[in-house]
C-alpha cells in the first residue's frame, strides 16, 4: 500500500507541476504562455525575465516529470522545491499563509509532499526501483 500511495502523490504532483510549465511555455489550459510569463517574472524582479521565465517553466516541465515517474526522484524534488521557494519568497510570503488572500499555503503542501516522498524514497513504482 506504501508504493501505491507514493506513486499517487508524484503522479498528482507531476500533473500540477508539468500542467503549470505548460501555462507557462505554451499558453495552455488559460496560461499566459512565455510572454505573458516574462512579463510578470520582470514585474517581481526575475531578470532577465525571458530567460527566468524559460527556466522557471523547463524547471517545472523537467522536475516533473522526473519526480513523476520515479527517475533521480531526488533531482526532480530539488528541482521543484527550489522552484516553489522563489515562487514564495517573490510572490506569496507577504501575502500570508493562506491561499485565499494569495500566500502560500497551496506551496507549503507541495513542499511538504515533495520533501517527505523524497525523504521516503519513491517506491516500488518507480523507475528508480528498477535501477
Amino acid at each position: 500500500m506504501l508504493d501505491t500511495g507514493l506513486l499517487i502523490i508524484r503522479l498528482v504532483i507531476a500533473f500540477i507541476m508539468m500542467g503549470h510549465a505548460c501555462k507557462k511555455l505554451f499558453g495552455w489550459f488559460g496560461g499566459e504562455g512565455l510572454s505573458g510569463t516574462a512579463a510578470f517574472f520582470g514585474a517581481i524582479g526575475l531578470k532577465p525575465a525571458r530567460v527566468m521565465a524559460v527556466c522557471g517553466g523547463l524547471i517545472e516541465l523537467i522536475g516533473g516529470f522526473l519526480f513523476g515517474v520515479g527517475l533521480w526522484t531526488i533531482v526532480g524534488a530539488i528541482l521543484l522545491v527550489i522552484l516553489l521557494l522563489v515562487a514564495i519568497t517573490k510572490v506569496h510570503a507577504g501575502k500570508g499563509l493562506w491561499n485565499m488572500n494569495g500566500g502560500f499555503e497551496y506551496h507549503l503542501v507541495m513542499l511538504g509532499s515533495l520533501l517527505g516522498v523524497a525523504f521516503a524514497g519513491a517506491g516500488a513504482y518507480s523507475f528508480d526501483a528498477l535501477i
